[in-house]
């Protein structure tokens, strides 16, 4: 086992959460991390890759394959990234001085932290939904008019969504841990049986054909846009991956816990939500739980899991993201980010905008298939000085001082970093316009779809190059 790391921040002062964690601190086993990614990863906009690729006319081996193939992709950069938080215990607003410099390093956490705290709002949304239609269908309410009813109330829901997160997440690394191992992979279990019940029951099994009837060629426009759906799912994580993986002890574990909770979760969910949509003809999978989960007993638990599952998402995966901005750039502790974070979610969450559950879906699918440009131009640098420019070496004392001794470039940002940043995004789109993959967020053009694909390598090279260029190599 390593030594302890030491490390005195010199020229500044430092946010004792954002110290280096050492080999004591390092709480995650093997199994406890996979069920942590497994636990991200099962969420109910997870459930929802399913109509998505449906939607765009993908058949059930389109929507698989899409599944893999942009989990992987995810999955690969997650990897890369997080090797540097087992390895030296830190967080990803002190990786990115590295790639970025000491002050350069704000703007990419920003970035990250906007594509976070959407998804925030959106889990948020989607687990108080749950909790409010629990508490309508115990009161008995017809399940018809429960969907109507549950958004009048959601406000409620919403604030204990938020209360409980708090607690658990001011327990910091072991409260993520703990809540990781059963939030998740229950919610899975069930719609897993739910699935299956409906699959054999004989009012909805007729339609199990209509799985393999698609009106989308592979490589198509819509297909590589449900590519990019699965993909930018998790490119996300890929970023700030460190955050976690700073509680591991081997890169082992890393790869193991990636793959199976990611990977293999994202395709079990993905042909989950596919049938159900096509066995019922509905969309949102609380609405499917309140309508046909065989008996009370039955819809309520389902109902409670749809809770629980977005509400270990966001302690695992979208609220970190904000409590790094927080932590690195307002330099609160984080049991005080942690409460703030959780009032900006709560303006954040659609429930002021969102009222019937198709709009939903449409904003989750625009949302997933369009941010890929805030994150692909940061992974590239932040590969490509781990891995190729220092050779998978970091000085930690140098991450942790401020001045030219430290990660201080040109004025404490690296100019390789920040040209391959801004490039990437500006060659995004052009390369957008020419090929047709501008999408519109109101009257603003966003380059969507695979474009993050293009960001990663471009911004990769780009680094490279312009590290040599400016003897940041």
């Amino acid at each position: 086992m390593a030594e302890e790391p030491i490390v005195a921040p010199r020229g500044y002062r430092e946010n004792p959460d954002l110290l280096p964690k050492g080999p004591k601190e390092k709480v995650y086993r093997t199994f406890t991390f996979t069920f942590m990614m497994f636990s991200m990863n099962t969420c109910i906009p997870m459930f929802l890759l399913g109509p998505i690729a449906r939607t765009l006319g993908c058949d059930i081996w389109q929507a698989l394959a899409g599944a893999f193939m942009g989990n992987l992709a995810a999955v690969v950069v997650m990897f890369l990234n997080g090797v540097v938080g087992v390895k030296y215990g830190i967080a990803f607003p002190v990786q990115l001085r590295e790639p970025f410099g000491f002050r350069g390093a704000h703007i990419p956490v920003i970035l990250r932290g906007i594509c976070g705290t959407m998804w925030y709002g959106i889990e948020v949304w989607a687990g108080s939904y749950a909790l409010t239609m629990i508490a309508l269908y115990a009161m008995g309410f017809p399940p018809s008019e429960i969907p109507v009813l549950a958004c009048r109330w959601l406000v409620i829901a919403i604030l204990f969504y938020l209360a409980t997160l708090v607690i658990v997440m001011r327990y910091e690394l072991k409260g993520i841990g703990w809540m990781a191992n059963f939030g998740g992979p229950i919610m899975l279990l069930y719609f897993a049986w739910l699935t299956w019940w409906l699959a054999t029951n004989p009012q909805f099994a007729p339609n199990i054909p209509k799985a393999f009837e698609g009106t989308t060629a592979w490589w198509s426009m819509p297909f590589l846009i449900y590519l990019a759906v699965q993909t930018n799912w998790w490119a996300t994580v890929a970023l700030n991956i460190s955050d976690l993986s700073r509680g591991l002890k081997t890169s082992t574990q890393l790869f193991i816990a990636l793959f199976l909770g990611i990977v293999i979760c994202q395709i079990v969910g993905t042909a989950l939500g596919y049938y159900a949509v096509v066995l019922t003809g509905v969309v949102v999978p609380q609405d499917i739980i309140v309508q046909y989960a065989p008996g009370a007993v039955a819809v309520i638990l389902g109902l409670l899991f749809a809770f629980l599952a977005p509400w270990s998402t966001d302690i695992t995966a979208n609220a970190p993201p904000l409590i790094d901005i927080l932590m690195s750039v307002v330099r609160l502790r984080w049991k005080t980010a942690v409460v703030v974070a959780a009032i900006i979610a709560f303006f954040v969450a659609p429930w002021w905008a969102v009222e019937e559950s198709p709009q939903y879906v449409n904003y989750v699918t625009a949302w997933a298939s369009n941010y890929g440009i805030l994150l692909g131009p940061i992974a590239g640098p932040m590969i490509g000085n781990y891995w190729i420019v220092r050779k998978r070496r970091y000085d930690l004392q140098k991450l942790y001082t401020y001045g030219p001794e430290g990660c201080w470039y040109r004025g404490g940002f690296s100019i390789a970093g920040y040209l391959a940043l801004f490039l990437t995004i500006a060659l995004a789109y052009v390369v957008a316009y020419f090929t047709n993959l501008l999408s519109y967020v109101g009257p603003v053009p966003f380059p969507g779809n695979v474009i993050w694909y293009f960001c990663v390598v471009c911004s990769l090279i780009l680094y490279l190059i312009f590290a040599k260029a400016f003897k940041e190599w």
